[in-house]
């Protein structure tokens, strides 16, 4: 069971098996059934889904999403370098000398 509950806001992706698998969005609203035993707390999430037809949220059981990851810094210091690069880079002009 899932001991750390995600806050309104958080995006994830829901890893459960079913037609919703996969697919990310964003939490709406959550509720917690607290005090199941000691450091547990068992919770649903109201999701507002992304790519998919249906409009409203759909509810979810805590061990049916997860956490969406952040770039770590080793991705976020590559992509800043790839930017510099291309930015201080020379562009092609062709001259004006025949």
């Amino acid at each position: 069971m899932n001991n750390h509950v995600l806050p309104a806001g958080s995006r994830i992706r829901v890893i459960s098996y079913g037609p919703f698998r996969e697919l990310k969005g964003t939490i709406r609203k959550v509720d917690t059934i607290p005090g199941l035993e000691a450091g547990e707390a068992f919770c649903f999430y109201l999701v507002e889904l992304e790519g998919t037809h249906i409009k409203e949220p759909i509810w979810f059981e805590c061990d049916e999403v997860e956490l969406v990851d952040c770039p770590s810094s080793d991705d976020e210091r590559d992509l800043a370098g790839s930017l510099a690069s291309a930015r201080d880079a020379t562009p092609f002009l062709p001259s004006n000398e025949h």
